[in-house]
């Protein structure tokens, strides 16, 4: 509950990438990410960008390039303090 005069911060992760030669990435959000919920995005383009309300960000890409082998990175993390507005890379 906000008090009178308080402003709520918003904090967001933008997942980006650069390497269209992906099959799939895979991403968490919260807290205790990399553990939870899984989602999942295909056909990625060099300028799709999808941005997560959450203080915390974990993501992974398959490996193999565009052919999904069932194999992935391993995680990687990316957190913002309260407010802050970050650019989380896939690796």
């Amino acid at each position: 509950m906000l008090a009178l005069g308080q402003k709520a911060n918003a904090t967001s992760i933008t997942l980006d990438t650069t390497d269209t030669e992906l099959c799939e990435v895979q991403v968490t959000i919260g807290p205790e990410a990399p553990n939870g919920p899984i989602h999942r995005f295909t056909d990625i383009d060099t300028d799709d960008r999808y941005t997560f309300q959450t203080n915390k960000l974990c993501n992974r890409r398959s490996v193999g390039g565009e052919a999904c082998t069932g194999d992935y990175t391993e995680w990687a993390c990316c957190e913002a303090k309260d407010g802050e507005d970050i650019t989380c890379r896939v690796p």
